[in-house]
């Protein structure tokens, strides 16, 4: 179960006050900024303009040398090749190159792994470039590490062009040019470029000028793919994705199609319509299938043509969908049945798992439970896997640990890609966990940040206008969110068929209506009378012809919670399901009688529901719960987030002492 750790920005008011009168914004963007760190005045104005100042493209490393072996080769007549990567960053840097190119009359050609043959450049590729006369290659979002390939590629008589914004090693390839933001001796002041990004930059330099041009031609792709990475959008990332907000679906009829394909135009475009709408349907194109249709979808000129090829990618993104799903049930079953969910770090592996979907599976798990997750897939004899970490735990130092059990690894701290011998994975698992032991105390939680507690009569039409100076939100820049406290639930009312929840809650005299969506009246647990505390977005909805304030709770607790207790109650309840030491209060006869009370007549809520009905903390009603189960007393099933709980009917007295659950937690000194 995931609970979050709510995390309240510390205000300095009397800075906000003054950075708002000295910027002439709004009081609340102020407080915003400043509970973000951002309380320069220059640097807010700089940060909340509409004024394009891109960064001179050459100050990145290489950049001269790139920009005059493409021109030579398009002066020549020599055949480019564009070699991308088969996610939505790859596909529009290579779109976006591609298209460039063959406007300036290069021979210029395209290719893009397919994701069975593994990120970046190989020399099979290398080999179909030969034999199809290609004598440079220019590579977008990939390269960086290529030593051997680029070798390769120089014994085939092509040169190289390396555009990348991955990590180097030590030594870089030999090519003509390595064009990366994140080189040791590269001088740019601005770092983190998505690959799009970095492809931008370059087409900006082939062109002669800054941006402005180009940004009307090609921000909507660099947006797509900084978005999609998910880069920090601050920077020139905010500058190329606001240009490119603006014109998302007017320049590439392949973006227009698949936003109608997509049924996107409902709303005002967003960074939110590109990473949960355009961004994961490029991706599905590679990962279900193959992921030139999602090059084919983005350099396609013609709307009845790029029509089709959208609704062939929605497909394989239902497909996608479906899969995952399934993967999904499919690796919690083994972690529950196998007893894993209390491991530090979970490890999972099943058979023929698809590749494409593992990673996003691998985030689901790692959300679901709140810790680091590790998904293999079991392909002839070979783990390979995707992991996904939470909060300050480095997956790529524990995954270092046990490098020498690896066929291969790489990534970053909260993400990674790895690959082992069947056989490895126990030892594996073992290993990762024991790692996680001895270099963390207490594991970390997931955080919920937010901005600053509100009253509910501070939302109000023209307050949500306001923050709207404060986008494109993402990375970096998230949506803003809002703190309700110690509101009273007031009416809880199904819509949506069901599936979601319109709450409305009142403080002081003055009340607010919050949407809950993805939850059902019977699993949410709280009941009309309770006081609760709500993490809420704002939004504005139009309704016949009028603006109205639409609040959505991203998270909800009951009111006056103890966090620091509930968080080591966690941490010690998950220590004793792994049968190691527990230290603090022992369970007693009292706290179970209490819970079973208030699961007598059926439960059905999240864990601090729980905690509120029974009036016990964390660890007395989770362990009282266990040893409920143990016993036969009680059914427990639930999806993660929510626990049901149903009565048995059993004949005869049971004892608690029988319970193994409740003999250990009771003897804790």
């Amino acid at each position: 179960m995931n609970i979050k750790r709510w995390q309240i920005a510390p205000i300095d008011k009397e800075l906000a006050r003054e950075l708002a009168e000295e910027c002439e914004i709004d009081a609340l963007v102020a407080l915003i900024l400043v509970s973000r760190g951002l309380s320069d005045p220059f640097e807010v104005e700089e940060f909340l303009s509409d004024d394009l100042e891109l960064c001179d493209p050459y100050e990145l490393i290489d950049m001269d040398k790139a920009v005059e072996r493409i021109n030579r080769a398009i002066d020549t007549g020599e055949r480019i090749c564009v070699y991308g990567d088969y996610d939505a960053d790859g596909v529009t840097s290579t779109a976006m190159l591609f298209t460039y190119l063959s406007g300036k009359g290069a021979d210029v050609i395209y290719m893009v792994p397919e994701r069975a043959e593994g990120y970046g450049l190989n020399n099979s590729a290398i080999d179909r470039m030969k034999a199809q006369n290609v004598t440079l290659m220019v590579t977008v979002d990939n390269g960086i590490t290529a030593n051997s390939e680029v070798a390769y590629a120089n014994k085939c008589g092509i040169d190289t062009v390396i555009t990348d914004h991955h990590l180097p090693q030590e030594e870089l390839p030999e090519a003509v040019a390595v064009v990366d933001p994140h080189r040791f001796d590269c001088p740019s002041y601005f770092k983190d470029y998505a690959g799009a990004g970095v492809c931008f930059k370059l087409i900006c330099a082939l062109e002669g000028e800054s941006g402005e041009q180009i940004c009307e031609q090609y921000s909507d792709l660099a947006a797509v793919g900084t978005v999609a990475d998910v880069m920090k959008l601050t920077g020139e990332n905010r500058i190329i994705v606001r240009r490119g907000l603006e014109n998302l679906g007017k320049r590439h009829v392949g973006i227009s199609s698949i936003i109608d394909a997509a049924g996107l135009r409902k709303r005002a475009l967003s960074s939110a319509t590109v990473g949960y709408g355009i961004a994961p349907r490029l991706n599905a194109a590679g990962r279900v299938g193959s992921c030139l249709r999602a090059v084919s979808l983005l350099i396609e000129t013609d709307r009845a043509a790029a029509d089709a090829l959208a609704a062939e990618i929605n497909s394989a993104n239902v497909e996608r969908q479906v899969m995952e799903r399934e993967i999904s049930a499919q690796a919690i079953e083994l972690i529950e049945d196998n007893n894993m969910q209390y491991d530090r770090v979970l490890v999972v592996c099943g058979s023929g798992w698809h590749h494409g979907v593992i990673g996003i599976v691998a985030a689901r798990i790692c959300d679901r439970y709140g810790r680091p997750a590790i998904v293999l897939s079991n392909e002839g004899g070979i783990a390979v896997g995707s992991a996904r970490s939470v909060g300050e735990f480095s997956l790529y130092d524990a995954i270092s640990s046990c490098a020498d059990i690896l066929e291969r690894f790489g990534g970053h701290a909260q993400a990674a890609g790895l690959s082992m011998r069947m056989d490895a994975v126990d030892e594996f698992r073992r290993r990762i966990n024991e790692y996680a032991r001895v270099h963390y105390d207490t594991m970390p939680f997931d955080t919920l940040c937010i901005d600053c507690k509100l009253r509910p009569t501070a939302f109000t039409v023209d307050m949500v206008h306001s923050i709207e100076a404060l986008a494109p939100f993402g990375t970096g820049n998230p949506t803003p969110i809002f703190g309700l406290f110690g509101m009273r639930l007031d009416r809880i009312t199904a819509v949506g068929g069901g599936s979601h929840l319109r709450l409305e809650v009142s403080r002081d005299r003055s009340s607010v209506t919050v949407m809950r969506f993805n939850c059902t009246a019977d699993g949410f647990g709280y009941r009309v009378g309770d006081t609760v505390d709500l993490a809420v977005c704002a939004d504005i909805n139009e309704y016949m012809g009028a603006e109205q304030v639409s609040l959505t709770a991203k998270a909800i607790r009951p009111s006056g919670i103890d966090e620091e207790a509930l968080l080591i109650d966690i941490r010690r309840f998950e220590r004793l399901m792994r049968g190691e030491t527990v230290t603090g209060a022992p369970l007693t006869r009292d706290d179970v009688i209490k819970v079973y009370r208030a699961v007598s007549d059926g439960f059905t809520g999240d864990a601090q529901v729980l905690c509120m009905r029974s009036g016990c903390g964390y660890f007395a009603a989770l362990t009282s719960l266990e040893t409920l189960k143990e016993l036969g007393i009680i059914t427990v099933t639930g999806d993660g987030a929510v626990i049901s709980v149903a009565l048995n009917h059993i004949n005869g007295k049971m004892e608690l002492s029988t319970s193994d659950v409740f003999r250990r937690a009771s003897m804790i000194q």
